[in-house]
């Protein structure tokens, strides 16, 4: 690790860093932070087209902004004006921002915003999608000597940079797996931060300015990953441990989120005292029959000495889905603890927030938690705010159900009806039926005449979420066509609470099932649709069965849709 730690001293003595050291902003964790946000505006970003050939407005402009959280990223639409101008005021005061940003078919970009920010595009420059900057791009206001520097940077020798983080995650990846040696890990992972860092100096002998913010963006990117392969503390780790864990980002990017992120996870998961007695901790004088019944089963199959693995697995499945909130509340608060006992409390605070994504499920008894733990005003704040909002679409989700038709059985049996949604989503639970050869063949019956486009998902899977967003936008698009669309969703990892809130989120029309884990499986192995989520199965109006026609949602079109489905 000695050129490794070379390399980082004799970075932070170059002359530009100290002249550029009072242009520096609030790092995330300084103390003074919850001060100043609460006497700043929120930024905006205004956005400005010119020279266009083409009128400009409804022209869609998306953007996301970066924040800590449930989500790390959430998604927002605009138009714009008939002069080519759109506005987007941001919902959070943070410092730095990051925000993604695509003004159809002129620019995809990223852009930090603090004070202020206005992006020009010249169309009249360029005749396609500008990528990250480019000549007819310009920036004004605050924030734009920072933005234009870090723009270039993305750009510059971006394959071989890409490559070599591309080399990072993988090797971390591994380590942490444990199929590649840590010692190996750390050599190799010092290698690419050599390259790295001089591929900057390079950078930055073309690029005056900012260089603090290159640096810090730049560890943020790798120290993101390199969390992920780490073992142990500064004992095993050495420098690399040390710099890594002294990192504070200085920006809300994907980078410096990422980067809180995978910090998180690793403090929350460090192994530094015993494991909670999940049995003990569980027998209650309020719990039913049934949960006792099934604790005490797990006792019996763990006293024996036997292999009984199997049923070991069955019991602790059933176990979770009957006391699902009171071992969510056991695993969060020896997570809170273990990233308390690792670090101070402004940035705990801070890595406490990361928790929230994995256990939103369930935000109404772990949010109230987190929060109480909390000493920082501007993350408490946060916590309470995404509390109201989860608590006001769930109030929302309840009422839909509640208001929800009955749906009729037929003979052509599908599952349990559950609810017939007024979006146009039917509802069903399956967890037996004779045979699968009958529920495949009652699905094409029922829907006799039409192509069947069947999404196999999880309720935590992300990709299949985001996913079903671009299914339900085809379907509108092609209600004409005579295909239904059937979504399958596992109770591996889930209840019928959860996926039901999913559904009555995103609001996808066509045929629900939630369906038994091992009816999936043989749903999957007649079908030749084994893998992972989503898995997507095209069964045409002639019965012709394909798992390998779609890929994702996203790729398709109306015409590609009728194409895959053989209309």
């Amino acid at each position: 690790m000695k050129l490794f730690t070379l390399v980082v001293a004799i970075a932070m003595t170059l002359p530009s860093f100290a002249q550029e050291k009072e242009k520096r902003p609030r790092t995330i964790e300084d103390p003074g932070l919850p001060q100043y946000l609460n006497s700043r505006k929120i930024p905006q970003l205004t956005v400005r087209v010119i020279n266009s050939k083409t009128p400009l407005e409804g022209v869609e402009v998306k953007y996301s902004a970066v924040h800590m959280g449930a989500e790390m990223q959430t998604k927002n639409f605009s138009r714009l004006d008939a002069t080519g101008t759109v506005q987007i005021l941001l919902t959070e005061n943070l410092p730095y921002q990051q925000v993604w940003l695509n003004v159809e078919g002129l620019y995809y970009t990223g852009v930090l915003v603090n004070d202020g920010l206005e992006i020009i595009i010249d169309a009249g420059k360029s005749g396609k999608e500008t990528y990250i900057y480019g000549d007819n791009i310009s920036f004004k206001g605050a924030d734009a000597g920072l933005n234009n520097i870090l723009c270039k940077h993305i750009l510059y020798k971006k394959r071989e940079r890409e490559k070599l983080m591309g080399k990072l995650v993988d090797i971390s990846i591994d380590a942490a797996n444990r199929k590649l040696a840590q010692e190996l890990f750390l050599k190799t992972a010092d290698s690419i931060y050599i390259v790295i860092q001089q591929l900057d100096a390079e950078f930055f002998k073309e690029n005056q300015g900012y260089e603090w913010a290159v640096k810090n963006e730049t560890n943020s990117s790798f120290y993101e990953w390199l969390v992920v392969g780490l073992k142990g503390d500064k004992e095993t780790g050495g420098a690399m441990y040390e710099t890594m864990i002294s990192h504070k980002p200085y920006f809300m990017s994907n980078s410096g989120a990422g980067f809180y992120r995978n910090l998180s996870s690793y403090l929350a998961n460090k192994k530094d005292g015993k494991e909670p007695d999940i049995q003990k901790l569980l027998y209650t004088a309020a719990m039913t029959s049934v949960q006792k019944e099934v604790l005490d089963s797990i006792n019996y199959y763990q006293g024996t000495g036997k292999d009984e693995k199997k049923s070991l697995d069955k019991l602790y499945s059933k176990r979770y889905a009957l006391f699902k909130k009171e071992i969510d509340k056991i695993y969060c608060l020896n997570a809170l603890k273990s990233i308390e006992n690792n670090t101070d409390v402004t940035r705990a605070d801070i890595l406490k927030l990361s928790l929230m994504e994995r256990w939103k499920d369930n935000f109404s008894v772990i949010y109230p938690l987190i929060s109480s733990t909390m000493k920082t005003g501007w993350t408490k704040n946060l916590v309470q705010r995404q509390l109201n909002e989860f608590t006001s679409r769930q109030n929302e989700i309840n009422k839909l159900f509640m208001s929800a038709g009955k749906l009729s059985g037929d003979q052509y049996y599908i599952g349990n009806a559950v609810a017939n949604l007024p979006f146009g989503a039917q509802l069903y639970t399956l967890d037996s039926i004779d045979n699968i050869d009958n529920f495949i063949l009652n699905l094409k019956t029922k829907f006799k005449d039409k192509a069947l486009v069947i999404d196999i998902w999880a309720t935590w899977c992300g990709p299949c979420i985001a996913d079903i967003t671009n299914s339900k936008k085809l379907h509108d698009e092609s209600k004409d066509l005579p295909v239904e669309y059937i979504y399958l969703c596992t109770t591996s990892g889930s209840d019928i609470e959860t996926w039901k809130t999913r559904i009555g989120t995103l609001k996808p029309p066509g045929t629900h099932i939630f369906i038994d884990e091992k009816l999936e499986n043989e749903f999957r192995k007649k079908l030749n649709a084994e893998g992972g989520y989503p898995t997507y199965v095209v069964i045409d109006q002639k019965g012709n069965i394909s798992a390998d026609k779609i890929s994702f949602m996203s790729e398709l079109n109306k015409e590609s849709l009728k194409k895959k489905t053989g209309l």
